[in-house]
Formats: structure tokens, C-alpha cells, sequence
């Protein structure tokens, strides 16, 4: 195992211990005790609403892109990226969701899953951006919302930028030459409607926290508004095991802000993970294995080795 995994396990540990320290087991099993399951249940449908805004947008984007797929190999390429990321920082386990398509589009479908997490980064800064202003801290909520407003032409022109990225030297030659042509697709894509469905799947989200806050005490919607987004930021930090510590330390602080118990706060940060990460992982396993899919071996030479011989000729 690498040192830096090492690190993040450590970190997870001591943040996690720390967290206990201040606030003991029983309390959180106390919490728990309190839960009110039509909340829990109303979460588990706002679960259900994001999965679905994802897929629908994902297999619009493979279309866009000029990758054919049913709705199903979609479904489960994406499902499949959220069980590779359970265990990556930020995510970016999600880029595999290529391995799970065809060989010849998989340069096209990782240029595709770089501008959907593009588009999905920009939702949550959004958000962000909403919160601050939420909190009424003026100087900074308008500073954010000019940034947002400046870098919102370089969000639309995302599938340039992406395609100017394909050129960069420090691809391997096989690979550049895939991305290449993937980039003359990728470039012609409108990000205005898949960036409107990114604020749809995040706004599924945010619901999905709110309805997790309602289980355990009544809560005011701009609680979860505010509180969002830095969870979610804090969870995906690269200096911890699945966000563990960072997530539900910054959960309890914002949190009580709105007299929200401190071990409440850490039970919904969990349970936000585990309802919005690991359940869909699960279901993504759970999926490949049953379907008999092996993890192929992310091979680009093959494909582009007579395309590369082509254009040097």
C-alpha cells in the first residue's frame, strides 16, 4: 500500500477517534434511537431521484458524444464508477466508468465523465455560492457570486477547454491519439442543458440532506442550504478514507449553528454518505457480479496503435 493511502487511513483514524472523544458512542446511539423512518424513507426516494437525474443526463451525454449504449450498459457503467470511487478521494474512481464500455469508445467516454464531473463540481460550487449568500455574510457572498459569475463562460466552454487538454504532451502517445479524436466530438457538445441537469441531481441531493436532518429534528430548509455544500466539499478532500472524519466534524460545527445536537449532526453526516455513496456502490457490485463482468484491462494501444501508424504514415 502506498504511503499516501497510509496517510488518509491515519488521518481517517485520528479524526474519527477525535470526534468520539468529544462525543461518545452512546450518544450517537442515542441519537439514533430518535430516527424517524418516513424522513429516512423520504431520503431514500430523494436517493432514488439523483440516481435517476444522473443516469438520464449520463446517457444523454454518451449520446451527445456520439457513444451508443442503452439505458442499461449506462446504468450500469454508472453505478459501476460510484463502486471504484467508494474508496478514491474526490471521487475520482468515477473516471473508470470507462473500463465498462468497448474498447475503441472508452478515450471518448473518459473525456465524457471528465465534463460530467466538471458540470457536477460546478453544481456544488453553486450551491456554495447560494449558501453564502444564505448566510447573509454580504462581502463574501457577493465576491463568490462575482467568481461564479467570471467563470461561468469557461463552464459552458468546458467541452473546448477539454478538447484543448487531449493535445497536452504528457498523455502517453497511444492515448493521446485516442483523446484526440474523441476531442472533435466531445467539442461540438451544448454544456447548458447537462449543466441544468447537474443542478438537478445536486438539488436531489441537497433534499436528500434535508430529509436527513428532518429525521432526527425538526429543521428549517435553509439549515440543509447552508450546510450543504461544505459537507459535501469536506467529504471530498483528499486527506481521508471516503471523507470519513472531515464530513461529519464539519457537519457537527455548521450544524450548531441551528441548535442541531453535535451527535445527531454526525449520524446524518454518515448517513448522507452512506445513502448518496455507499448504497449506490453497493448496488453497482452487486450488479457487475451478478452479471458475470470482469474488470478489463484498460488497454489503449491496441486500439489506437493502427490509428497513431495511420496518421504518422
Amino acid at each position: 500500500m502506498q504511503a499516501k493511502s497510509w496517510i488518509r487511513i491515519g488521518l481517517s483514524v485520528a479524526m474519527g477517534l477525535a470526534i468520539l472523544y468529544r462525543i461518545p458512542v452512546h450518544s450517537l446511539e442515542s441519537a439514533a434511537r430518535g430516527i424517524n423512518f418516513s424522513w429516512l424513507g423520504a431520503a431514500l426516494v430523494c436517493t432514488g431521484g439523483m440516481l435517476a437525474a444522473r443516469s438520464y443526463r449520463w446517457h444523454r451525454l454518451l449520446g451527445a458524444g456520439g457513444v451508443g449504449s442503452t439505458r442499461t450498459d449506462t446504468a450500469r457503467s454508472l453505478l459501476a464508477g460510484f463502486t471504484l470511487s467508494l474508496v478514491t478521494p474526490g471521487r475520482v474512481g468515477e473516471l473508470g466508468r470507462c473500463l465498462f464500455v468497448k474498447e475503441e469508445s472508452r478515450a471518448r467516454v473518459l473525456m465524457l465523465t471528465l465534463l460530467d464531473r466538471g458540470l457536477d463540481s460546478w453544481a456544488l460550487a453553486s450551491c456554495g455560492v447560494l449558501s453564502l449568500m444564505a448566510l447573509k455574510a454580504r462581502p463574501y457572498g457577493i465576491f463568490a457570486l462575482g467568481v461564479w459569475l467570471t467563470m461561468l463562460p469557461v463552464v459552458m466552454g468546458m467541452p473546448t477547454l477539454l478538447a484543448h487538454l487531449a493535445s497536452v504532451r504528457w498523455w502517453p502517445a497511444s492515448l493521446r491519439v485516442g483523446l484526440s479524436e474523441a476531442a472533435r466530438c466531445v467539442k461540438g457538445i451544448s454544456t447548458p442543458t447537462f449543466a441544468s441537469w447537474a443542478l438537478v441531481s445536486t438539488s436531489f441531493d441537497m433534499l436528500t440532506f434535508f430529509c436527513l436532518l428532518r429525521a432526527f429534528q425538526r429543521v428549517s430548509l435553509m439549515a440543509a442550504v447552508i450546510a450543504f455544500p461544505w459537507i459535501i466539499m469536506a467529504g471530498g478532500l483528499p486527506i481521508s478514507i471516503s471523507g470519513i472524519g472531515p464530513r461529519e466534524g464539519v457537519a457537527a460545527m455548521i450544524l450548531a449553528q441551528f441548535a442541531f445536537p453535535s451527535a445527531a449532526a454526525i449520524d446524518v453526516g454518515l448517513l448522507l454518505w452512506a445513502v448518496t455513496a455507499v448504497l449506490p456502490a453497493f448496488a453497482g457490485g452487486i450488479w457487475l457480479v451478478a452479471s458475470g463482468a470482469a474488470l478489463p484491462r484498460l488497454s489503449w494501444s491496441a486500439t489506437y496503435a493502427n490509428t497513431g501508424a495511420n496518421d504518422a504514415a
